[in-house]
């Protein structure tokens, strides 16, 4: 694939090259979704996912469908963009005071700098609901960007929400129809760089990068990253989640362990500083996080599977009314966070 547009004056983008350290790492499955359409694939993916999702929500995917050459541009764009003057940047702040993480989001300044030390682009979906200003930078190259998120909700995440329905035995189409694209709801692609500290700012901070935490949406996709540094809580205590070139780190996340009856597992995870030898390098990371639909009612799926696993009450009442965006929720989900930090 040729590029005569802006995008092909960006200077290309390199990953960073890996640790040399002899790291604990996770031990996490990759299901390969290129085996859905496959005679017997999804009863097999299906029979992998059951041995490892009710115990821990980090795996990998392949056969995902994007290229190198896809991931990498997207790189390029999100280094161009955090290369921008600060001025320039901050026309497309974010509101998150009201809880609008669209636009930019700095480093903090004056007596927090030294805890935040990441900035981020959030790009909303591609709808109507979600039109705003961007920069010139990403306005060149909008109609890739958008391919780009598209395939992930089309390719990645649609499959992967018919492999858990399976899975769970309802229909397959369930938890589909929670995240039509076009529906009102917010998932977002995401451009988002860690800047070094130095030894003895990092160890103020107990080495954290960013707090033990659960995700709030349904699905969150990490984009292969050499850079050592996020961790995954496990039985055993905190691990490395090793990035390997060609699969996409997912993490089950807060909506869909609630949709799943709790089944699919939302993991706490963190990310600390990296090993000595990346120590001083900053860490871009592509992120894609998936959400239902803003109107979706969180009530916890009636499965067979749940059923004869003893995970369901039938007679256990729910709040009425509460939703993927509603206040409750992200009332439940604050108190959700705080009993599982570290």
């Amino acid at each position: 694939m040729t590029h005569d547009g802006p995008l092909s004056h960006l200077p290309q983008y390199e990953y960073p090259p890996e640790t040399e350290h002899d790291l604990i790492w996770a031990d996490l499955e990759a299901l390969d979704i290129s085996e859905l359409d496959k005679p017997g694939g999804k009863e097999a993916l299906s029979a992998q996912v059951l041995k490892f999702i009710d115990k821990n929500g980090f795996f990998y995917v392949k056969g995902h469908g994007l290229s190198e050459e896809r991931i990498k541009r997207q790189y390029a764009i999100g280094r161009a963009f955090f290369n921008l003057p600060q001025e320039e940047k901050e026309k497309y702040l974010c509101n998150s005071a009201a809880g609008d993480f669209r636009g930019y989001k700095p480093r903090a300044a004056g007596p927090l700098a030294s805890r935040d030390n990441d900035e981020r682009y959030n790009i909303p979906k591609f709808t109507p609901e979600h039109e705003r200003p961007h920069p010139q930078l990403i306005l060149d190259h909008f109609e890739e960007i958008k391919q780009f998120s598209l395939h992930i909700h089309d390719r990645i995440l649609l499959p992967l929400l018919r492999l858990f329905a399976h899975v769970l035995e309802i229909d397959e189409e369930y938890l589909v129809r929670c995240h039509r694209y076009e529906a009102e709801g917010l998932e977002y692609l995401r451009y988002m760089q860690y800047y070094p500290r130095t030894a003895q700012e990092d160890a103020a901070l107990n080495n954290l990068w960013a707090i033990g935490h659960t995700d709030y949406n349904t699905l969150t996709f990490l984009f292969h990253q050499p850079v050592a540094g996020l961790q995954v809580q496990t039985k055993e205590g905190w691990k490395h989640v090793q990035s390997n070139q060609g699969s996409i780190i997912v993490n089950v996340a807060d909506a869909l362990e609630f949709l799943s009856g709790g089944f699919l597992k939302s993991t706490v995870h963190r990310v600390i500083r990296p090993p000595a030898d990346q120590a001083d390098k900053p860490r871009l990371s592509l992120i894609y996080f998936a959400r239902p639909e803003a109107k979706v009612a969180l009530q916890p799926v009636r499965s067979p599977l749940l059923e004869r696993l003893g995970l369901q009450n039938p007679t256990k009442q729910y709040p009425r009314g509460v939703t993927a965006e509603g206040k409750l929720f992200i009332l439940e989900n604050i108190v959700m966070r705080k009993r599982k930090l570290i």
